[in-house]
């Protein structure tokens, strides 16, 4: 990983595929926090040919080894540092692939900053991610309900830290920041850094905890109640929207909802597949592709 200033801010990022390619900004998913600055693996596992893309990929604020604000800041906050992070690197237009948690914040770039969006790839995710009542998604989908207790379970923590701070919203769901949940099928390769991640995590004082459970929702906190889908049909660049029809993170209900409100947006649904489509080689492989078309 590499170490930049971007909007006053310490920001880690690091470039793969070809040096020389064409720019594809990545923005990962997740909410950053404990378990993405204690990983010491790799972030950037691209599986397939890049096929003459340049891939950059950078931690967002409070997540992995970028900088922890302490104070609140907003989605287009997070927007901007994307594209902080391509004045930095001299970039005047990218193709932009943003995943999860990610997605508002490609979104909202692609909003807010058209001209420097060339191409939007969204995998697996939505336009309101921390909202109760997300525009356009039936909340009796069996898989929607169940996300929308995941939400209201976090903006309870949310609560939480804005009335008594994260010392209280860390030790209310202490066991949870100490052993993140692990895929189902996790990479024998990876097993080495998430048991070290694992070790890091159970010795972490209770004042670090706090401090980094506090930027995990910080990032929620920025996403909270947000729900922009009614300015969606003003982005104008080339969008793919890729979801497996298995994801119980966020259900494809999201994905596709987004598909009605993008003009012209190119809809992929990925039969038996769930969550994380950013390390999964078929989401990679369809996404090289289509950025290579639409470039």
């Amino acid at each position: 990983m590499r170490l930049a200033i971007v909007n006053g801010r310490r920001v880690a990022y690091e470039i793969g595929g070809d040096p020389n390619g064409r720019p594809v900004l990545i923005i990962h998913g997740a909410w950053g926090g404990p378990s993405s600055t204690l990983w010491s693996g790799p972030r950037l596992r691209w599986q397939v040919p890049t096929d003459g893309l340049k891939l950059i990929y950078y931690d967002r604020r409070c997540a992995g080894l970028s900088e922890y604000d302490t104070d609140p800041f907003t989605l287009e906050d997070l927007a901007n540092d994307a594209v902080g992070v391509l004045d930095y690197l001299g970039i005047e237009q990218a193709a932009v692939i943003a995943t999860s948690a990610g997605g508002p914040i490609g979104l909202r770039l692609a909003l807010d900053h058209p001209d420097r969006v060339e191409s939007l790839v969204l995998f697996n995710t939505g336009a309101s991610l921390m909202s109760l009542a997300p525009s356009g998604i039936n909340p009796t989908d069996p898989f929607v309900a169940d996300r929308l207790q995941t939400v209201a379970r976090r903006l309870a923590l949310l609560d939480l830290f804005d009335s008594q701070g994260p010392e209280a919203a860390a030790a209310e769901s202490e066991g949870e920041w100490r052993s993140p949940p692990q895929p189902a099928e996790p990479d024998p390769a990876l097993s080495t850094f998430r048991n070290n991640r694992q070790a890091a995590l159970n010795n972490l004082s209770e004042p670090e905890l706090a401090r980094l459970a506090g930027g995990t929702l910080l990032n929620m906190r920025a996403q909270r109640d947000e729900d922009f889908s009614h300015e969606l049909r003003r982005i104008t660049c080339p969008v793919m929207i890729v979801h497996g029809d298995c994801d119980t993170t966020v259900p494809i209900a999201f994905g596709e909802t987004l598909a009605t409100w993008i003009p012209d947006a190119t809809f992929v649904r990925l039969g038996g597949v769930g969550h994380g489509l950013i390390v999964n080689p078929e989401a990679q492989r369809l996404s090289t592709e289509w950025l290579s078309r639409v470039g």
